[in-house]
């Protein structure tokens, strides 16, 4: 809030980070993850160590929020502008109403639930600060009962060749 977030912005390897962030929410989480990288060596510009923070925030919602059992999907592409990371769930969903509000500080859909599953309010709203202290963008797509698909959105970066 008080402006002193810095960043290490350097291109990074886009397929790469979340091949590690997956290996790493394997080793902790009984879950099943999927991860779908179909795509070239995807570049962008970004903090390293902060997009590892955004994507095991959004696994971690994903787990709390889904029943045990369900798949967590991550995916990865992008276009000659935008690299995209996916992170999908099949669990409770968020209702249209609340979409907008969800990266807010402190807003909550459910209190009940957010008290069961110790939720704050914060982790969503630090989510999309991270992405944009990057340059980037995050959005959510959602259905009540069928999950909920988190996507960032980062700069390409084109390395050039030697």
């Amino acid at each position: 809030d008080r402006g002193y977030l810095f960043f290490h912005l350097e291109p990074v390897k886009i397929n790469t980070v979340a091949a590690e962030v997956v290996e790493m929410a394997r080793r902790y989480s009984d879950r099943p993850l999927e991860f779908e990288d179909t795509s070239p060596t995807i570049w962008a510009k970004a903090d390293r160590q902060r997009l590892k923070q955004v994507l095991l925030n959004l696994i971690d919602n994903a787990v709390k929020y889904s029943e045990p059992g369900q798949p967590i999907s991550i995916h990865v592409d992008g276009n000659p502008q935008e690299a995209k990371i996916q992170v999908s769930d099949r669990g409770l969903g968020i209702a249209a109403q609340h979409q907008p509000r969800i990266f807010d500080r402190f807003y909550r859909c459910d209190e009940d639930r957010s008290r069961s599953t110790g939720g704050t309010g914060l982790g969503l709203s630090i989510v999309k600060t991270l992405v944009e202290g990057m340059g980037g963008r995050v959005s959510v797509r959602s259905q009540p009962g069928e999950g909920s698909v988190f996507t960032v959105y980062l700069r390409r970066f084109v390395p050039t060749s030697a």
